[in-house]
């Protein structure tokens, strides 16, 4: 029977992290408690250890937001089949491969941190006219701030 990978609830207050990088491709094998992928809160760069053991069957979410305790992949064993039945808003389609990514590699520029688009939403700004000062382009709470006090200069947000 296949395994759900979901994000876990590293905190208290956590309710969404960004999937970053994932450490296996649909079909490698996967031992219990290996890193199976990264996941960023708003605070940090977590590691994601394996539910089970087996082979990693399928990855629902490859890369981006997911809310704590949705499935992101499955584990089980070789030409097991598993059901549709994971939930994904529209701006999260299912992804039958992994994009690979080196462990500590750069993200891509223009990609807002969880607290970026947390604080953006707060502020009503629109991510994508940010240019990101953080790691790789990568936008930051504080660029968002920033952005958002010099719009009311006359920059449409």
């Amino acid at each position: 029977m296949a395994v759900a990978v979901t994000i876990p609830k590293a905190t208290l207050s956590l309710e969404e992290a960004s999937v970053i990088a994932w450490r296996k491709a649909p079909g490698d094998p996967v031992e219990k408690g290996e890193t199976l992928f990264e996941m960023e809160t708003d605070k940090v760069v977590v590691e994601v250890p394996a539910p089970a053991a087996g082979y990693l069957l399928r990855i629902d979410v490859a890369e981006g937001l997911a809310r704590v305790e949705q499935t992101v992949g499955w584990i089980g064993e070789p030409g097991e089949t598993v059901e549709t039945i994971s939930v994904r808003t529209p701006a999260q389609p299912a992804a039958t491969a992994a994009i690979p990514r080196a462990h500590g590699a750069e993200s891509q520029p223009g990609a807002a941190t969880p607290a970026a688009r947390r604080r953006a939403r707060e502020l009503r700004v629109d991510v994508s006219r940010i240019q990101g000062t953080g790691p790789g382009g990568r936008i930051t709470e504080r660029d968002v701030e920033s952005f958002a006090g010099g719009s009311r200069t006359g920059e449409q947000r």
